[in-house]
């Protein structure tokens, strides 16, 4: 049996971590493109984990990263872009934030996205395989008023890159989706003496906070669980939205 390739973008959060090890889980090949190198001696002793130093607004460094994958494996199953974070400029809205904020946060958190499914593409269309997936990490912010004015048109302007790529995808049996994220407090942040968090909790229906390992479950139900989602962008926020 050919062996389940999974390339991953921002895995070197708390979130990412998580989702690392749910596919490692699995026994998929697990390849990160990232900035930042992974902190976590479990992962990166696990002889199916894979990292390739990459700046994935860089559409150049992403080709290289391509062309690495093409030689090793020639083909991928499945890709999901997680990489993104607000400017900290942007957290007073548009009074606060920085022009060239704007555009770090549109690259970053939206094009960045756009480069990785158009240059990983063929390797997708390489798998004959009828089980190929393309997951996005979008935002609450694309569907709520959280504030974050760039960060929110990014998110938004993925979950509309989503749909408008879906149909398409699918002619290859590759099913697209986003997952929007609320707030995700990392494993090790506390929650009961943060003023941030009782906050946010404050507005959220279910009292609780969607954590690491829910996104990864998420993902991974997308991508070999729910095999009939395709084009949707699945709402993961306790409520936070409504």
């Amino acid at each position: 049996m050919a062996k389940k390739i999974t390339v991953i973008t921002g895995g070197s959060g708390g979130i990412g971590r998580s989702v690392i090890r749910k596919f490692l889980d699995n026994e998929d090949k697990v390849i990160v493109l990232d900035i930042q190198k992974i902190r976590n001696e479990k992962i990166l002793e696990n002889e199916n984990f894979e990292f390739i130093k990459t700046d994935i607004t860089n559409p150049e460094e992403i080709e290289e990263a391509k062309k690495i994958i093409e030689e090793k494996y020639g083909y991928i199953n499945n890709l999901v872009s997680m990489a993104g974070v607000n400017m900290k400029s942007e957290i007073g809205g548009m009074e606060t934030i920085a022009i060239e904020d704007i555009d770090k946060s549109i690259k970053l958190n939206l094009n960045s996205h756009i480069y990785l499914v158009k240059i990983f593409l063929d390797l997708l269309k390489n798998n004959p395989s009828s089980k190929k997936t393309i997951t996005m990490i979008s935002s609450i912010n694309a569907i709520s008023d959280h504030g974050l004015p760039a960060y929110s048109a990014a998110k938004s302007g993925l979950y509309g890159f989503m749909k408008s790529i879906s149909n398409s995808m699918a002619e290859n049996r590759i099913r697209v989706n986003t997952v929007s994220l609320g707030t995700v407090p990392h494993n090790d942040e506390t929650i009961e003496e943060n003023e941030y968090f009782q906050t946010k909790l404050q507005k959220i229906a279910i009292k609780d906070f969607v954590r690491p390992k829910d996104v990864a479950d998420t993902i991974f139900a997308i991508t070999y669980i729910t095999r009939g989602i395709i084009g949707q962008n699945i709402v993961l926020d306790m409520g936070q939205s409504i």
